[in-house]
């Protein structure tokens, strides 16, 4: 059988609102097939690192071919460019407000083309269910179609990349449901030899445990997360809390 199209959505609108509805609807009455998940609404507002965070995770995630729209935009109605970024065969596509940073950095090399389609009367605070849904729809119908490939561009990049083998320092890019602290650290940058001894927020945490069971309840420890990545976790506890943490704290290794 022929796989139904996917369409995955992320945003900042949170639930309470009818924002997601009103995309899912224009996508629905354009596709009515389509098989439309959720990622997340719940980005904090305007938090473009968290929302390409989500964004890297679910092209990790989901099969070829799927879609991902994704709206975290502050500069909704202004001159920022609309994109349909290629990558890890999938299309992504979202503000150019560096939304696609981390997957752009992380997965395999991609095309970013200038989405210059636009309805008619497109809303000028609502570009998620104007421009983007519908050309999320237009895609799936036809991936070649010439208003959706526009010239191909360099997408806007955070100041944010993933640390090189052994590094010295790094920092806390995500702080996830639970409280942990995810790193720009890949697994593979800690290897051969690992760390001795990891250090953030004057706390020392020691090398690099397996899993939360390696230290006892409440205590802080570091170990790669599902994402590939280092975080700081507290067993059964809450680290951004016990420890202070936010997006941007520094953490230091000991070799």
């Amino acid at each position: 059988m022929a796989q139904l199209p996917i369409v995955t959505l992320t945003t900042d609108f949170g639930l309470t609102d009818s924002y997601v509805a009103e995309m899912k609807a224009v996508l629905l009455s354009r596709i009515p097939e389509a098989r439309l998940v959720d990622v997340t609404h719940g980005v904090p507002p305007q938090d473009v690192l968290a929302g390409g965070f989500a964004v890297e995770r679910a092209l990790r995630a989901f099969p070829p071919g799927t879609v991902h729209v994704v709206v975290v935009d502050p500069g909704v109605g202004s001159q920022r460019r609309v994109l349909r970024v290629d990558l890890h065969r999938q299309h992504v596509l979202c503000p150019d407000n560096g939304l696609i940073t981390w997957a752009w950095r992380r997965l395999d090399p991609g095309v970013a083309y200038e989405l210059t389609w636009r309805p008619a009367n497109p809303s000028a605070t609502f570009h998620g269910r104007d421009i983007l849904a519908p050309a999320a729809a237009m895609l799936l119908s036809d991936p070649a179609a010439p208003e959706l490939a526009g010239p191909a561009v360099d997408p806007i990049l955070l100041a944010i990349t993933p640390a090189a083998n052994h590094p010295a320092e790094a920092e806390v890019i995500h702080i996830d449901h639970f409280g942990n602290a995810t790193t720009n650290v890949p697994a593979e940058a800690i290897t051969a030899p690992s760390p001795r001894v990891i250090r953030i927020a004057r706390r020392s945490l020691g090398p690099v445990r397996r899993t939360y069971a390696d230290v006892a309840h409440g205590e802080p420890l570091a170990l790669v997360g599902s994402s590939g990545l280092l975080e700081i976790a507290v067993r059964n506890g809450n680290a951004a809390a016990a420890l202070g943490l936010r997006v941007g704290d520094r953490l230091t290794f000991d070799y």
